[in-house]
């Protein structure tokens, strides 16, 4: 009696897991590198009698957009884009991470690190450091090198990618993390350049738009069932 009911809730229950993905992506429309995500839903079969079966939405997780946002000069000779695909790699206090963020500075100690403070690894798996800071930025080739002004080589930065990059799951302050074994990147470094997210704000924004409505909908139909049960059960109560 209660099947349309169900049905409706797992619609909605789906809705708002996909409405958390929506504001997700929002939320880090300004975040350099940021992909964003996509849900992803299956039909789900049960039994609802001899003869009968229901259709259930099912989340079966998320994919991600892998397409690379735009670039834009900053003005700052730190901060490098990857053009192409590929992550930069990152020591943190849990372990190795992965980011395409490409905002760096300079800490206290003449490390290259990310906003958050982590390190930026060369491809030795060490923190990259720039002992003569006072001679001026260090020049950034496309492969990755490091160079000083003078042509002392500091080292290159390690740019990876991976065989299965939708494997790769979301840390805090844009960083990934995975179990996948990573591989050289073939994508080429832009000094000066950050990549921005591939967040469309006009696309979210329509997309929470249309599932708002889908769910308003969707509420309607789980009332309006609810009202068919109630005047059901009114009338067999009169007939008793």
């Amino acid at each position: 009696m209660e099947n349309a009911t169900y049905v409706a809730l797992s619609r909605q229950m789906a809705s708002q897991r996909q409405l958390d993905i929506i504001a997700n992506n929002l939320a880090n429309v300004n975040t350099a590198g940021f992909k964003a995500e996509r849900s992803l839903f299956n039909e789900q079969l049960m039994r609802a009698g001899a003869r009968e079966r229901m259709s259930f939405v099912y989340d079966s997780g998320t994919v991600r957009d892998m397409r690379p946002g735009g670039q834009q000069s900053t003005g700052n000779n730190l901060d490098v884009a990857i053009d192409g695909p590929g992550y930069f790699t990152v020591a943190t206090d849990a372990g190795t991470r992965y980011t395409r963020n490409g905002h760096l500075r300079l800490d206290a100690d003449g490390q290259i690190v990310t906003n958050d403070g982590h390190a930026l690894l060369d491809d030795r798996g060490r923190p990259l450091k720039v002992d003569n800071a006072g001679d001026g930025p260090p020049l950034i080739g496309p492969d990755g090198s490091l160079t000083t002004p003078g042509g002392e080589t500091i080292g290159r930065i390690n740019v990876v990618d991976f065989a299965r990059p939708q494997a790769l799951r979301h840390d805090a302050a844009g960083l990934f993390q995975t179990n996948e074994i990573p591989t050289p990147s073939t994508g080429k470094l832009r000094q000066g350049m950050v990549e921005n997210s591939n967040v469309n704000p006009i696309v979210e924004v329509s997309a929470m738009i249309e599932l708002q409505r889908s769910y308003q909908a969707t509420q309607r139909m789980i009332d309006s069932d609810h009202e068919r049960q109630r005047k059901a059960i009114e009338r067999l109560t009169r007939s008793v």
